[in-house]
């Protein structure tokens, strides 16, 4: 395996459950937060931390069609939450979550580095733009989730 793709695959590893470059990572985040919490939504904020977990899921799915050459969506919807949103489906939701996390880090594991800056299936973006992008929005959307388990004091 190449070198920038061993340090893209680091960075998300970081992120999800390691020594991540802004101090907290997902498997903290995410630690202690059930089912009730998850679903609760602090003022001034659009999104639940269940929300905001479906929907990197999504973009973590659509991510790895585009990486193997597919523009078609994932199949099922963003943001998308379970109509009984109990603590059996939080658990479900978390563990698709790492699901997605470890098909993104098998599709970049075996992306050939060769074509990171050849064109992605969206229209003027890079292969490399396109998983840094990724990594970009993951990270964005972290912070989001230690905002509002600190604002919600979980």
């Amino acid at each position: 395996m190449a070198n920038e793709i061993n340090r893209i695959l680091k960075l998300f590893a970081g992120l999800q459950h390691g020594d991540c470059w802004i101090g907290t990572n997902y498997k903290e985040a995410l630690h202690g937060v059930n089912a009730e919490k998850a679903m609760q939504k602090v003022e001034g904020y659009a999104n639940s931390i269940w929300m905001l977990v479906a929907h990197i899921t999504y973009w973590r799915t659509a991510v790895v069609n585009r990486l193997t050459g597919s523009t078609n969506p994932p199949p099922f919807a963003d943001f998308l939450l379970p109509e009984d949103c109990n603590e059996e489906n939080w658990k479900q939701a978390l563990h698709d979550f790492e699901a997605a996390y470890h098909l993104l880090r098998n599709a970049i594991h075996h992306f050939n580095e060769e074509n990171l800056y050849k064109s992605s299936p969206k229209k003027e973006q890079t292969y490399y733009e396109l998983i840094m992008g990724c990594l970009q929005h993951d990270a964005y959307h972290l912070g989001q989730m230690t905002l509002l388990k600190k604002a919600d004091k979980i």
